[in-house]
């Protein structure tokens, strides 16, 4: 019985509301992010979705890439060193495939014929 607080520990947390820092919440800021889980829209995620792509971080299999790996390669954007590349510079010429207009030939139409190389007889 909680002696000073009417709800009498309204949340079930054996912690009575007037020393309760979060009478409404059973887990008591279960994140600890200074958010009661009550209030907390994402109560698990201590960064309250980091990357603000509406997906809580605790679910988010890219929690700091908004863009959750858009060239889904299973790399996240937030390492992925070629984020929009899904093959991650294959020619291995330090250009993503994205930007590369070569993006198979890893000397770049070395004879600038206009021709990639690995098109080139």
């Amino acid at each position: 019985s909680c002696r000073y607080d009417a709800g009498n520990d309204f949340d079930s947390d054996t912690v009575c509301a007037d020393v309760d820092s979060c009478p409404l919440d059973f887990e008591n800021d279960a994140d600890s992010d200074a958010v009661c889980g009550n209030l907390d829209t994402c109560a698990y995620d201590a960064d309250n979705d980091g990357d603000d792509d509406g997906i809580c971080g605790d679910v988010d299999s890219c929690r700091y890439d908004a863009e959750n790996d858009a060239d889904s390669d299973s790399i996240c954007g937030d390492v992925d060193s070629c984020m929009y590349d899904a093959d991650d510079d294959a020619d291995s010429d330090s250009i993503c495939g994205d930007v590369d207009s070569c993006s198979l030939d890893g000397e770049n139409d070395a004879d600038s014929d206009d021709i990639c190389g690995h098109e080139d007889s």
